[in-house]
């Protein structure tokens, strides 16, 4: 095959944030013009904080966003799922699907002024197995060959239906520029995309400039500035001011901005589930009739009215329902109910209820200033009223958090893709210290993902996913609560477009001004 060039006492929040909108009024400032009165910078709006310029140590979208602008990646994912050639110039896969020979565009520079080449590639997924956040991208690779000097050959250890979709996570780095650097690049990047950083404030911002030498040409938008601001309704009144220019805006305040002057809007589906990770590791979360109970005590219809605006769908998996392979038909069926949950945790021990961080020592994490941090509130009420009583805590490093181990139950999220396949990240072995929030690892699962994987037959992989996905619900490993819908609002003058993803929701290369 050969191819060519995503409860009450949490309503006097929701007040507040009303408030503030009914105080930020206006059609939307002018974007910014340079000396010679062309428009140029773009603001956009990123809610957390940026953590590293290293691309393999984190998985974290504010991360991701940066990277999205500066280095490019084998293959890009349209937003129908499909493998797109970026530095790669086309592909062959092998009858077997275990190796892939890839042919690398010949004009694709680095900001050192190195011309991109198969060795960089090698090198690329030979660095990136020191950091154990992307692993599930990389974990089914045997080995990368140089062929010749802009060839590149992939032997897999196992097939991987989503291997081309994979390399969209792992941005190609320079060879010479990482060895001159010693091996860190935290906080220096070299890439071929269409921006350079030109300051990198970790707390702050981000500042971009276009690539002059860019192979695709430079972008129509000179500067961007990539800002973070903690809290939502404050990039709000920003984005009204007309200081920022483009935003994912809070759900409780999307429906003020559909049909205003000055304004454009989207909705996308970020292929996104809200969940509350349970580390199956930790105690009492090792005892599957404790999480089940959880299960059963999430009203997630009032967590999505209050925490997202009743912008979600609620989940039962980790997955979309139109995704391949997903059937959902037969699965235990954990919709609202506090009674079930109180005789689970009788059955479990625990008649009279539990005191989560006094008997065990877990709070519950969420992070701060997001809807996260009103999951965990609902969740909290939720949980009170089966008689568990539980702390929250925030924290600004969930990632971290989730690498080391060092959680018992947090309010965090998932990405995934069209097919079943990608949710090996978050269920299998190769999830943990990424996205496999509870930890879990267990043989069975890692088995059927490998079968479902091997398995050329679309039916046979079907039936497969079908008796995985029937285990995974049972065993609950955490609490998919919702699927979220995503509102993007710009600036009425900026020609900009969002995409169905959640860490690839934006690339302003492809954005200009009226």
């Amino acid at each position: 095959m050969k191819i060519k060039n995503r409860t009450k006492r949490v309503l006097t929040i929701l007040l507040c944030i009303s408030l503030v909108m009914s105080v930020a009024t206006g059609c939307g400032a002018k974007p910014p013009v340079d000396a010679d009165g062309g428009q140029k910078t773009v603001v956009v709006y990123v809610p957390d904080i940026f953590n590293t310029l290293n691309p393999f140590s984190t998985g974290a979208f504010s991360d991701s966003y940066v990277f999205n602008q500066v280095y490019e990646t084998i293959a890009t994912v349209d937003d129908q799922g499909n493998p797109t050639p970026a530095l790669a110039e086309s592909w062959e896969v092998s009858p077997d699907a275990l190796t892939y020979t890839i042919k690398l565009v010949e004009d694709a520079v680095f900001e050192n002024g190195e011309t991109l080449k198969a060795s960089d590639v090698v090198f690329t997924y030979t660095y990136a197995r020191d950091y154990p956040a992307k692993n599930a991208f990389y974990s089914m690779v045997e080995k990368v060959e140089v062929i010749d000097e802009f060839t590149v050959k992939f032997t897999l250890e196992k097939p991987s239906p989503l291997f081309l979709g994979y390399t969209q996570q792992m941005p190609i780095v320079n060879e010479k520029f990482v060895t001159e650097q010693g091996g860190d690049i935290s906080k220096l990047a070299c890439g071929t995309g269409p921006y350079t950083i030109v300051t990198y404030d970790p707390a702050v911002k981000v500042m971009l400039t276009a690539n002059e030498n860019y192979r695709l040409g430079t972008a129509a938008i000179k500067d961007v500035e990539l800002r973070y601001v903690s809290d939502g309704s404050s990039a709000v009144v920003a984005l009204e001011s007309g200081e920022i220019h483009f935003m994912s805006v809070p759900p409780i305040m999307a429906s003020s901005f559909m049909d205003k002057d000055g304004y454009k809007t989207q909705r996308t589906l970020p292929f996104y589930t809200a969940v509350i990770a349970m580390n199956t590791k930790v105690e009492p979360f090792d005892n599957k009739l404790i999480r089940q109970a959880f299960s059963y005590a999430a009203d997630k219809q009032s967590i999505i009215t209050i925490a997202y605006e009743g912008y979600g769908t609620e989940a039962k998996l980790q997955a979309y329902t139109n995704s391949f392979g997903v059937d959902l038909s037969d699965v235990q069926d954990f919709s609202y109910n506090p009674e079930k949950a109180k005789a689970l945790l009788a059955e479990a021990g625990y008649p009279d209820g539990m005191d989560l961080t006094k008997d065990f020592g877990v709070k519950m994490l969420t992070i701060p200033g997001t809807f996260h941090e009103k999951v965990g509130q609902v969740f909290q009420n939720n949980l009170a009223d089966i008689g568990v009583k539980v702390e929250l805590q925030s924290t600004q490093t969930p990632d971290e958090d989730v690498e080391s181990g060092n959680f018992g139950i947090m309010n965090q999220g998932a990405t995934y893709r069209v097919d079943f396949s990608y949710n090996e990240c978050n269920y299998g072995t190769v999830g943990i210290g990424g996205n496999n929030y509870s930890q879990m690892s267990i043989p069975y699962v890692d088995e059927m993902f490998d079968k479902g994987a091997a398995e050329s037959d679309p039916a046979k992989r079907q039936v497969i996913y079908k008796e995985l996905i029937e285990y995974l619900v049972d065993y609950a490993p955490g609490i998919p609560v919702f699927h979220k819908q995503e509102i993007y609002v710009w600036n009425k003058d900026l020609n900009a477009r969002a995409h169905d993803s959640g860490m690839f929701p934006f690339f302003v290369y492809e954005w200009s001004w009226n």
